[in-house]
């Protein structure tokens, strides 16, 4: 074999030496780029990982906690184990809510809209005790008693067995939720009870004033109109009354008996 040979296959040798070299520097760092993922993929999505916040509108009925509970992910909250479809089914079922929106706002922000059901009665349950009615008839929570002053009490009628996202189908209440639903909000705020008596006639009694006579349940939605103007020539007057009739069409003042003339 002459020099010329010789140098030939020792090029070659060489070079399927670095050849190799090469194919196993690429695997080793295939290897090593896999693994660092995985790793990575692992420690991102681990429960201790921290990344997203919270930004929560229209309600004090749910915490930061509540919302990363319902996406599925536990404190501290980490974006990479949340489910925002999750989060969205969770809200829509909540019957404390009219209407509610989540959506992931960049970099790291779950942000979430609510707006809560107005509470417009609570009326008796058969289980001794209250429902608490949206203006709908839907049943937004049951208590074994009267826990705020944000809607005012209904006295002789009852709902039966409700529960919590239940609507109620009694019509002298429903009559009355339709009543309620016309006044606007300081005539609501005023409003501290509402009777039914034997004969299906109603009466309110304003928050430490006098009684206003309404006549028969069924027909208080056609009187709201009339109950307004009422309540707008007397709600900033001292007026001492034994009681206002709006049975018929034109309303009625009993004077107590000083002031009557």
């Amino acid at each position: 074999m002459n020099d010329e040979q010789w140098s030939i296959k020792t090029r070659l040798r060489r070079a399927r030496r670095r050849k190799r070299l090469r194919l196993l520097c690429l695997l080793v760092m295939i290897g090593l780029v896999s693994y660092g993922s995985v790793k990575g993929w692992e420690y991102i999505h681990s429960p201790q990982f921290a990344f997203g916040r919270v930004e929560l509108h229209g309600t004090n009925l749910l915490t930061e906690k509540d919302i990363i509970a319902l996406g599925g992910s536990t404190e501290p909250l980490n974006l990479f184990n949340y489910s925002f479809s999750r989060l969205g089914d969770g809200l829509k079922h909540d019957v404390r809510f009219k209407t509610t929106e989540a959506h992931y706002r960049f970099p790291d922000t779950v942000v979430v809209t609510v707006e809560e059901r107005e509470p417009a009665l609570y009326v008796a349950n058969s289980y001794h005790s209250y429902l608490k009615l949206d203006y709908s008839g839907l049943v937004l929570n049951v208590t074994t008693g009267i826990p705020d002053a944000k809607a005012p009490v209904l006295v002789g009628a009852q709902c039966g067995n409700g529960y919590i996202g239940d609507t109620i189908t009694n019509q002298c209440v429903l009559s009355i939720l339709s009543f309620l639903k016309q006044l606007t909000p300081e005539a609501r705020e005023r409003i501290g009870e509402i009777a039914i008596d034997d004969r299906q006639q109603a009466k309110l009694r304003l928050i430490g004033s006098f009684p206003i006579l309404l006549g028969a349940v069924s027909e208080l939605p056609e009187k709201a109109p009339l109950y307004m103007t009422v309540f707008d020539e007397i709600k900033d007057k001292n007026i001492q009354a034994e009681y206002i009739d709006l049975t018929f069409a034109k309303p009625y003042i009993k004077l107590l008996p000083k002031q009557a003339k």
